[in-house]
């Protein structure tokens, strides 16, 4: 098979389709990608002739558009990639993603970023999907990230796969202290060479927020299913709420940051924000690892908890029912979470209650089961998100195993993760 070449395929029933031929995992299929960006395929056995029209695409050097960097005046931005299709396009001679390393074909891709800031750096410590990411990752973005700021540049756009982006957004927003500047995250719901695809949109999105007056980790997204706006959302408030919408995205508990329109406009929304200022990033990436959120479901076996005891766990976020419970009155008594919960405490290990509601916030005193999980030492994070929890967990017993150090820090916010009160307009 010539791949990366314009064909025409007949089949049988004489139905015709043009477009580019593209590798197959399965033997007896033929896929070729239609002018509209999406794949098709074709059984071997439903195909009459497959016509070679004689245009091949370039697969072997990809376009090109020259910076100007004499614009001295022009903000500066610097491109961490991680992976994800948003700085990727098919090679479609053998299949494979060509991630973009060279400012040149991403400006060739998106020439709109050439009005809205000079791309200094590309750099792209390893090209993962976002469901591969660990921790050491979060470490390796944000020392990235904040030599990159403190290099000069104005702001930072992080390329990175949609599904545990809200996971990378809370943990840059606590390993990175002293942020004057902006964070943007940004990914797409859809691949770049797919007709309905979102990346370019919230890739000029995502330049023009880091080019802005705010100094925050945010994931910048669309806002509606259109290409009319995006938001940028606090990276502690912020959850993927779709599979596969393009405005999957929302604040939780919190008004987004910010709209943002292709044409460069910012409309602030959230005016509680942190402002651009000169100041030098600092570092402060030492977690503990040994963390495990553990979500509350009917019937669920208590020794989950001492699972994670027995394996020498120091933290365990719980997302519990409602206001925050777990199975405690039983009726079966061995389904009780109350003595699982007692002996993790007492062996050290730090329990934090969150919601699986999402929205809202935790209450140990409107009933009695919770005030029981409180006086045993649960500790409750009031509106926090249980990823954020997960992850601000693991940040703080990296500084700190002492129970009043730990609870205090919990409770304490950092980087907007914890708000004294819920607003009724916060809620979707």
């Amino acid at each position: 098979m010539r791949y990366g070449e314009l064909v025409e395929i007949i089949l049988k029933d004489k139905r015709k389709f043009e477009g580019i031929l593209i590798p197959s995992s399965e033997k007896d299929i033929v896929i070729i990608k239609l002018k509209n960006g999406y794949n098709i395929g074709f059984r071997y056995e439903d195909i009459e002739e497959i016509i070679y029209l004689g245009k091949t695409i370039n697969i072997v050097n990809f376009p090109k558009k020259e910076m100007y960097v004499e614009e001295y005046n022009k903000s500066k931005i610097s491109i961490i990639v991680t992976g994800g299709t948003i700085m990727s396009r098919v090679d479609y001679r053998t299949g494979g993603v060509h991630t973009f390393l060279d400012p040149r074909e991403l400006l060739y891709q998106i020439p709109e970023l050439e009005n809205i800031a000079l791309i200094n750096n590309i750099v792209s410590p390893f090209s993962i999907a976002s469901e591969d990411m660990t921790p050491k990752e979060w470490i390796k973005i944000a020392e990235i990230s904040v030599k990159e700021l403190n290099s000069g540049v104005d702001g930072i756009v992080i390329a990175h796969g949609t599904d545990t982006m809200h996971y990378t957004s809370a943990a840059l927003s606590f390993m990175i202290r002293n942020l004057g500047k902006p964070i943007a995250l940004v990914g797409s719901q859809r691949s770049s060479d797919r007709g309905s695809s979102d990346a370019f949109i919230n890739m000029i999105c995502a330049s023009i927020y880091a080019v802005s007056n705010i100094a925050e980790v945010s994931v910048v997204m669309h806002g509606t299913i259109e290409d009319t706006i995006c938001l940028a959302h606090r990276g502690t408030r912020v959850r993927k709420l779709h599979t596969e919408r393009r405005d999957a995205f929302r604040s939780i508990n919190d008004k987004p940051l910010a709209k943002i329109y292709p044409n460069g406009k910012i409309e602030i929304i959230n005016k509680n924000y942190n402002k651009r200022k000169d100041i030098e990033a600092v570092l402060d990436a030492k977690i503990n690892e040994k963390v495990a959120l553990v979500k509350v479901f009917p019937g669920a076996d208590p020794s989950i908890i001492d699972f994670f005891v027995d394996k020498g766990y120091k933290g365990i976020v719980i997302e519990g029912t409602g206001f925050g419970h777990v199975p405690t009155e039983t009726i079966d008594k061995s389904k009780s979470w109350i003595p699982n919960i007692e002996r993790a405490i007492e062996n050290g290990v730090f329990v934090c209650m969150t919601s699986q509601t999402i929205f809202g916030r935790t209450n140990p005193f409107v009933y009695s089961n919770a005030r029981r999980l409180y006086n045993l030492g649960v500790i409750y994070l009031e509106d926090m998100l249980p990823e954020v929890a997960y992850v601000k967990l693991m940040w703080v017993l990296g500084h700190t195993e002492n129970y009043e150090e730990v609870r205090k820090l919990m409770l304490t916010p950092i980087a907007g993760e914890i708000k004294p009160r819920s607003l009724y307009e916060e809620f979707i």
